[in-house]
């Protein structure tokens, strides 16, 4: 998932670099670098529920061992 972030990010700072503008690059820059991380917060959910779970587990001595 990281390789497809980095790749995002690249193809995000050439679309910013060939800008017309400086404002347009401005512009590609808030709303692409906003939607991308929207994305990776979204599809990175179920790693930090499943890791909060974890650590709650830990916290109460729930790790099975009986």
């Amino acid at each position: 998932m990281y390789v497809v972030l980095i790749a995002l990010l690249y193809i995000l700072l050439m679309m910013v670099v060939t800008a017309e503008s400086v404002f347009k690059g401005v512009m590609v820059l808030l709303f692409g670098g906003g939607f991308i991380a929207l994305v990776f917060y979204l599809l990175d959910t179920p790693r930090r529920v499943r890791s909060r779970r974890m650590a709650e587990m830990a916290d109460r001595g729930d790790g099975g061992d009986a």
